[in-house]
């Protein structure tokens, strides 16, 4: 566990439950600043007026149930714990948006797992929060980017891919990348005029979907997982003639400038 400390809302109506959660604090010397309320309407004022990293909610409550408190989270991720130990709760409880599911035990051993929920529902809100904002980046970039699974297929493509390639976006995934390639590949003597620049490649030609071809750098690299095994390989082109049709027009508004200048001197 990290040394970041975590706001905690503890919901629960039962005055034992709040003094077992309140010593496994202490003794663990958790880094929870916690706040309890003991029913739905106390939570829903509490939750007005101050922020929370995850809740705690009882299932059963005197006021109504830990579902009465779902709408007033906020995206703040919600363990439920229960009596209730069925599949019925448990499924309810997801498709509510309960980030996690605990059943309550008389000897109260959930306790002893909940230090570690916590710790996962808050790192879960925080992979979602970077996967937001990387994702994000990367549909804004002007370089065309899609990503493959490990057989090729067509996963992911960003807003300049689609401008470019001139797909819609359902229109390619699940596709083969293949799909992007010209059918006529460019001669070994041609390719030999290349070169390397950085990690990219020229030399490469794509279609679009109008069959239209356009010379492109290109890379391509992989994905691994925490075991080094590659899962998925990421794809990032430019057009070549895209680059050089503005680099022209810059050039020739430049060139026009100078003689302008030349002619009020």
């Amino acid at each position: 566990m990290n040394n970041e400390r975590y706001r905690i809302l503890l919901i629960e109506d039962d005055k034992l439950d709040q003094l077992a959660f309140t010593q496994m604090v202490e003794d663990k010397k958790l880094p929870y600043d916690c706040v309890t309320a003991r029913s739905v309407s106390q939570a829903h004022n509490i939750l007005g007026t101050r922020e929370f990293d995850v809740i705690i909610a009882d299932y059963s409550l005197g006021d109504g149930t830990a579902f009465d408190i779902m709408d007033s989270a906020g995206g703040i991720p919600v363990i439920l714990v229960t009596g209730v130990g069925n599949e019925e709760v448990a499924v309810k409880a997801f498709k509510a948006g309960a980030s996690d599911y605990l059943i309550k035990d008389h000897k109260r051993n959930y306790l002893k797992t909940l230090p570690i929920t916590v710790e996962n529902v808050v790192r879960h809100k925080k992979m979602e929060g970077e996967l937001r904002l990387l994702s994000g980046a990367i549909m804004c970039t002007d370089e065309c980017i899609y990503i493959t699974d490990m057989e090729d297929r067509i996963i992911f493509v960003n807003r300049a891919f689609c401008e470019t390639y001139g797909y819609k976006q359902e229109e390619v995934i699940g596709k083969y990348a293949n799909i992007l390639c010209r059918e006529n590949p460019v001669s070994v003597d041609a390719r030999n005029i290349y070169k390397a620049v950085g990690s990219r490649e020229v030399g490469f030609h794509h279609k679009r979907k109008d069959g239209s071809e356009f010379p492109v750098f290109l890379s391509r690299s992989v994905i691994k997982d925490e075991n080094d095994k590659g899962i998925a390989l990421v794809g990032v082109s430019r057009d070549i003639l895209k680059g050089t049709f503005i680099e022209e027009k810059i050039r020739s508004l430049n060139l026009k400038l100078k003689k302008d200048n030349q002619q009020m001197s």
